[in-house]
């Protein structure tokens, strides 16, 4: 009997409120015609550094995405807190959902990298998952003040994935650790068991990720299934009427007290 390693996917039940990509009110807006997002990566971050296993590849793939998709749209550079994300949302031995990391993410905020890092004194899986200071929760707040984040599923068919892969880099579940002639696939009967980020496909060839794991750039065959996928959207937040009505209203003040 083979057995899977756990790298921390668990499956959602899709339910009838669910954004779906094509039915959804999230715009379909081309970020990228080619769907390749290579030149926008963002710096690489293992999973099971220390070789430590947090169960946490949910919560690395979606701020991937995120960070590719603000690098792509404002030429920021950004680096969200991994470790925080999979705290705040309850992820632990076991992993955790896409969609209940995704609704963290947008209820809760994330804060910076090195306000909450996994860095090489991060020794244990205890150490990893240690309680995070109330005050983080106060900072993580201005994610969600500057940042409008949505997301939706994207059906498990080639022609809608290279579709919404223009839209965004796309997180999807994989059979992963399985090889063959130079692509990993998905033997016959066995189950997702991680979430990565897609960042590029060549039809008929391949389907390219960015992954927490092992050399980064992994291509999977081009028929491989998937049991879920996501598709992420983030804009700023625009906040110029406030301002603007702040400015009109001090100088109408002050033309009414000259």
């Amino acid at each position: 009997m083979n057995t899977q390693k756990n790298y921390g996917l668990k499956l959602d039940i899709q339910k009838p409120e669910d954004y779906v990509f094509g039915a959804s009110p999230l715009p379909f807006e081309i970020l990228q015609i080619n769907g390749d997002w290579t030149n926008f990566l963002p710096k690489t971050e293992a999973q099971n550094l220390n070789g430590i296993e947090p169960y946490a590849c949910v919560a690395f793939t979606i701020l991937n995405c995120i960070e590719i998709l603000i690098r792509d749209q404002y030429r920021e550079e950004t680096n969200w807190s991994d470790r925080f994300l999979a705290a705040v949302s309850g992820t632990k031995e076991g992993g955790n959902s896409p969609n209940v990391v995704c609704e963290f993410l947008r209820k809760v905020g994330v804060v910076r990298e090195d306000l909450w890092a996994f860095g090489i004194d991060i020794n244990s899986f205890e150490k990893f998952y240690e309680p995070v200071p109330p005050k983080l929760y106060e900072l993580a707040r201005e994610f969600s003040e500057k940042w409008d984040f949505k997301h939706e599923l994207v059906p498990s068919k080639n022609k809608e994935i290279e579709k919404a892969l223009m839209c965004s880099p796309l997180g999807i579940s994989v059979s992963a650790g399985y090889e063959r002639n130079g692509k990993y696939y998905k033997p016959n009967g066995m189950q997702d068991n991680h979430f990565t980020t897609l960042i590029k496909m060549k039809e008929n060839e391949y389907k390219r990720v960015f992954d927490s794991y092992d050399s980064f750039i992994k291509d999977y065959e081009w028929d491989t299934s998937h049991a879920v996928i996501k598709r992420f959207y983030i804009k700023k937040k625009d906040t110029s009427i406030k301002k603007v009505g702040f400015l009109e209203l001090f100088k109408n003040y002050f033309n009414l007290h000259k």
